[in-house]
């Protein structure tokens, strides 16, 4: 099956998911004592605005791989725009791999050491990377025709226990949440879901249209994983949970599932859908250094598997929960650079091609 706006718009959906229920919850609970549906449009909003200008930007190419428009003196790219999106790509899949290593010793594996399932996270999302782009966008589409419709009903069922007065207060009491930590995190935890849009191999014409309007189903996701633990348990509850969107479910329960909670139903979910992000991140790293360097695939593939190890010793020296928070914190600076650069570098090559036509 070659690629398609199906496969593009299932893949940015699940991995968006797999992201948002986990880390965006809490920082937004961080941000404001209530007025939460302000902060919520303004990342959602946000958000969409950067894949439009993205999606316009690729549109003007005729190639929707970026890296084919590497000038032959690369040097100074690589300085500029490769090398810090790489070191972007890497604190990213560090803070990921040790959050979802969290997430699965709380839920799943209490007795098993973080490292260990932490290798597992690696092991599984690194074999996905070492393949096509193709093969991983026809994997994400078997696994959202599996996991779509129990999705779905979790999604109903997590309104079961709702107490619909913690929607209020909704006034806003200031902005100076604009200057808060959280809200700038918020801000961008989302931004790698969209960083394959720059990578795509070569096929038929793309609608990037089409693929636009659908990212605005991004939006009631983002205020469901804000205001669901919000409504069940109340503000000043839900901001003391490490991840308040599961906690919310553990309180539905349910009969008919082989899980005992509807958290081990969407927590495994969640999971499945991180680690396709993480080896979709780990094929852009591959095929960043395999441009930078002017080597084969081989070289490499073997290349990316020498810096997963790395990774992995790196995520194994975070020891605390408070730790990831302050390794996000760091890698802000390279996500804003890293995306500002990449938005450059489109609109330059855009340019550079409408000149010599």
């Amino acid at each position: 099956m070659k690629i398609n706006n199906l496969l593009i718009i299932i893949f940015f959906l699940l991995t968006n998911i797999g992201v948002m229920f986990l880390l965006y919850p809490t920082l937004i609970l961080d941000t404001v004592d209530n007025g939460h549906w302000l902060i919520v449009l303004i990342h959602g909003f946000t958000h969409i605005a950067l894949v439009g200008v993205l999606l316009f930007g690729m549109s003007k190419l005729e190639n929707p791989n970026v890296l084919q428009y590497l000038p032959e003196k690369r040097w100074f790219i690589s300085i500029v725009f490769m090398i810090p999106l790489s070191l972007f790509i890497i604190g990213t899949v560090i803070v990921s791999i040790r959050t979802y290593a969290e997430f699965t010793t709380i839920l799943f594996l209490n007795q098993t050491p973080i490292l260990y399932v932490m290798i597992i996270f690696v092991t599984t999302a690194t074999y996905i990377g070492l393949g096509s782009m193709e093969s991983i966008f026809r994997t994400t589409l078997l696994i959202a025709g599996a996991s779509s419709y129990i999705i779905v009903v979790i999604f109903i069922l997590s309104f079961f226990n709702a107490r619909w007065y913690n929607l209020f207060p909704m006034k806003v009491s200031n902005i100076d949440f604009v200057f808060e930590m959280p809200f700038i995190t918020g801000f961008l935890i989302l931004s790698p879901t969209f960083l394959f849009f720059a990578f795509l191999p070569k096929r038929k014409k793309l609608n990037y249209k089409t693929i636009f309007w659908f990212s605005w189903c991004l939006i009631p996701f983002i205020f469901m994983a804000a205001y669901s633990p919000m409504l069940v348990f109340g503000f000043e509850v839900a901001r003391n949970f490490t991840f308040p969107y599961i906690e919310m479910l553990a309180t539905v329960d349910i009969q008919w599932s082989i899980f005992e909670t509807l958290t081990s139903l969407f927590g495994l979910s969640l999971l499945i859908y991180a680690t396709i992000f993480l080896g979709m991140l780990l094929h852009i790293l591959r095929m960043l250094y395999q441009n930078m360097f002017r080597v084969s695939k081989l070289h490499a593939s073997v290349a990316l598997v020498i810096i997963v190890i790395i990774i992995t010793i790196a995520a194994n020296m975070i020891s605390t929960w408070e730790q990831v928070q302050t390794h996000i914190i760091w890698i802000i600076p390279l996500r804003f650079y890293s995306f500002i650069s990449l938005l450059i570098f489109i609109f330059w090559i855009g340019r550079r091609q409408k000149h010599e036509t």
